[in-house]
C-alpha cells in the first residue's frame, strides 16, 4: 500500500534532459545530468555506451536535502511512525538522509539501543533510498546527569549528541561534556530550555484568546547564554542550537560565531512559516517546543538564514498519535510534522527574495550535510559520488494542504490548511527514480 504512493523503476545509465540544475555553486538552465551505475557522471556530459532518458519538464534538479533533526520514533514508538511511514515521508519531501533524535522508548544512550534501531531501519534505507544516520543521548534516559559512553557510541556510528525534548539542566555536566566531545570532534546538539515555565504558545493573540499559559523566550536564550559560558571552557567543542526560536539566541550565536566558537545553529519550518498573528488556535499541531514566536522573531529568523547566522533549515519533525493531539494547548504534546513540507517554505522564502537559489541548496543540503560530515553524495553533487536529487517544481501555484498529502503514519501537521507553493515531482537515488503522482 505505501508503495503504491509513487512509482519507482531501476535504471543503469540515465541522462536527465531539460531541467534547471541548482547547486551552491551555479544555477545551470536547459541541463542534462548524467547518472551511471547509481554515480553522477556529470552535468551537460556526454554518455557513452546504451542509456535512457527523462524528460525533466523544464523543472529544478537540485541535490537532495539532509534533515539534521527528525524524529523517526525508533526504536519502541511505532504507533507515532514507522521506518516506513518515515522514510516515505522523508522521500516524498525530497530528502536523501536524515539524523534521528534519540528520545524513544527505549532512550538510545547505548549502542545496544542504537543497534536495535539501526537493525529495524535497514531494509526500508533501501526501499527508498533514503538514508538514516544517528544521533544518541548526551545522558543516560536523558536526566541531565550521568554521561553516556560517547566513545563507543561514535565507534558504532553516531554522529551527534542530543537530549532533543530536553535542555540539560546540570552545567557541570554540560563541561563534562563539551570536554569529552571536543576530544571526538562530534557535535552536541541542545535543545535549549530551562524547564519551569510551564508554557504551551508564545504571547500574542491566539494564547490570549485560548487563555492557554505563555511560552517567554527566557528560557530559550538564558540557557544557550550558560551554555557558551560553558564552552568557552573548551574552544574546540563543537556546539549546536535546536530550533532556535528567539531573536535574542540569535544574537547570542551571531557573537559566539565572531568570538571563533565552532557554534552552529538551524532553524524549523514552521518557525519561518508562521508566527503568533497567523497560527490556527483550533488545531493543536500548532503546540510545538518551542513555540512559534512574534513577526519580529519569525523577520529575525529569515534574516538569520540568509546571513549564515542560521546554518541551515532542520524539520524537527514529530509525530505523534491522534490521541496527544486532543483537548487544549496546556494538555496536548508538543510537536508537529515537517518533513513533507519544508521545500514549500523554503520555495516560499525565494519567491519573495529572502532565499536566492545557491541559498536554498545550501539549507536544505550542503550545509547539513557538511555539518554532519557526511560522506560525497549528500547534500551535493560529486562527481563519481552516488546521486541523490530532488526534483523541484519551483513555479508550481500555491496549494491547500490537506491531511491527504500526509505520508507520516502520524497526521499531526501545522500546515493543514495553508497554501504551500511549489511541489517536489520526484527524487532520484543512485539506481532508483521514484516519481509522484
Amino acid at each position: 500500500m505505501i508503495k503504491s504512493r509513487f512509482a519507482k523503476r531501476e535504471f543503469r545509465s540515465l541522462l536527465i534532459e531539460n531541467v534547471d540544475v541548482w547547486t551552491t555553486e551555479s544555477v545551470i538552465k536547459n541541463a542534462r545530468v548524467w547518472v551511471e551505475n547509481g554515480r553522477f557522471r556529470g552535468i551537460n556530459a556526454t554518455p557513452t555506451g546504451k542509456v535512457e532518458r527523462i524528460d525533466g519538464g523544464g523543472k529544478v534538479l537540485m541535490p537532495a536535502g539532509v534533515d539534521a533533526q527528525a524524529h523517526l520514533r525508533v526504536p519502541g514508538q511505532g504507533h507515532k511512525e514507522t521506518p516506513a511511514t518515515g522514510l516515505l515521508a522523508a522521500l516524498k519531501g525530497g530528502y536523501s538522509a536524515i539524523l534521528t533524535m534519540p528520545n524513544t522508548q527505549p532512550t538510545i544512550d547505548s549502542v545496544e539501543v542504537l543497534k536495535r534501531g539501526q537493525e529495524e531501519v535497514r531494509p526500508f534505507e533501501s526501499d527508498f533510498g533514503v538514508h538514516v544516520f544517528w544521533s544518541a543521548a548526551i545522558t543516560k534516559k536523558l536526566n541531565s546527569d550521568d554521561l553516556t559512553s560517547y566513545e563507543d557510541l561514535v565507534r558504532a556510528g553516531v554522529r551527534a549528541f542530543t537530549n532533543d525534548g530536553l535542555g540539560v539542566t546540570n552545567d557541570k555536566v554540560m563541561e563534562q561534556a563539551f570536554a569529552q566531545l571536543e576530544k571526538l570532534g562530534v557535535p552536541l546538539l541542545q535543545h535549549a530550555e530551562f524547564l519551569g515555565h510551564g508554557g504551551s504558545l508564545a504571547p500574542g493573540p491566539v494564547q490570549e484568546k485560548l487563555g492557554a499559559s505563555p511560552y517567554p523566550d527566557e528560557p530559550e536564550w538564558k540557557m544557550v547564554e550558560r551554555d557558551l559560558r560553558e564552552l568557552r571552557k573548551h574552544p574546540r567543542a563543537r556546539y549546536h542550537v535546536l530550533h532556535v526560536s528567539s531573536r535574542k539566541t540569535l544574537e547570542l550565536v551571531r557573537q559566539a560565531k565572531r568570538e571563533g566558537l565552532l557554534v552552529t545553529a538551524e532553524v524549523s519550518p514552521h518557525h519561518l512559516f508562521f508566527n503568533t498573528e497567523t497560527i490556527d488556535g483550533d488545531n493543536l499541531a500548532f503546540k510545538m517546543n518551542p513555540p512559534i514566536r512574534s513577526p519580529e522573531d519569525q523577520k529575525a529568523l529569515w534574516q538569520g538564514l540568509q546571513e549564515g547566522v542560521v546554518d541551515f533549515v532542520a524539520t524537527d519533525h514529530a509525530p505523534h498519535e491522534s490521541v496527544m493531539k486532543i483537548g487544549s494547548f496546556d494538555k496536548a504534546a508538543f510537536g508537529t510534522l515537517g518533513l513533507e513540507t519544508t521545500m514549500n517554505v523554503l520555495i516560499f522564502g525565494h519567491r519573495r527574495g529572502w532565499l536566492n537559489e545557491r541559498r536554498l541548496v545550501e539549507v536544505f543540503a550542503s550545509k547539513p550535510a557538511e555539518f554532519l560530515r557526511l560522506p560525497g553524495g549528500f547534500g551535493t553533487f560529486t562527481l563519481d559520488a552516488p546521486f541523490h536529487a530532488a526534483w523541484v517544481d519551483v513555479n508550481a501555484p500555491e496549494q491547500v494542504y490537506t491531511e491527504d498529502s500526509i505520508s507520516s503514519l502520524s497526521k499531526n501537521s501545522c500546515f493543514i490548511g495553508s497554501k504551500l507553493p511549489g511541489r517536489i515531482e520526484g527524487a532520484f537515488h543512485e539506481q532508483s527514480v521514484f516519481v509522484f503522482p
